[in-house]
């Protein structure tokens, strides 16, 4: 709100991520509620802020992982752009090429410390397929990593090799 009242200026693009989030908030009344009298109005008053802040000339855009889940009326005021997800290679790339080798990164651990066999790369997109994304390839990066980690420490290994089964286990 401080950003629309410091501009002085309309035309301004304002980004809105995850829309989707925006139903009924937690006794804090409803976030789509004023996002609609932002979207329907020339101008908004904040009375926490007491100042009046201009939405003319505002261009609002939105992202949602789940559009279902963004009120009728809300909905009404967007032209909606389907994006698809990545495909499950794409996935798969991801995670073996990006995901793991970051979080191995961030944990300090070399690469042979942490092998995923490519059946287990398949398996992990395949446990998280019903997911748009890949925050959660990432946090499976992060188990599997950890769990080599943990196994090397204690278990005193110098390599953990994942299996399709052992991914199974630890992630399922």
């Amino acid at each position: 709100m401080e950003a629309f009242a410091n501009s002085g200026q309309s035309n301004l693009v304002f980004i809105i991520n995850e829309l989707d989030k925006a139903n009924a908030g937690k006794g804090n009344g409803n976030p789509a509620d004023v996002l609609l009298t932002l979207l329907d109005n020339l101008g908004f008053t904040d009375n926490y802020m007491e100042c009046m802040i201009p939405t003319f000339g505002v261009y609002p855009i939105a992202t949602a992982n789940d559009k279902s889940l963004i009120s009728a009326p809300l909905m009404s005021r967007f032209a909606v752009i389907d994006l698809p997800d990545y495909s499950p290679e794409e996935k798969q790339i991801i995670f073996a090429k990006f995901a793991l080798p970051k979080i191995l990164r961030r944990m300090s651990m070399k690469e042979e410390e942490c092998v995923v066999t490519k059946e287990a790369v398949k398996t992990v997109v395949e446990l998280y397929s019903d997911t748009t994304g890949i925050r959660d390839l990432e946090q499976a990066a992060e188990h599997i990593a950890a769990n080599a980690l943990y196994r090397i420490e204690v278990d005193g290994v110098k390599e953990v090799v994942f299996d399709e089964n052992e991914v199974r286990k630890l992630l399922g």
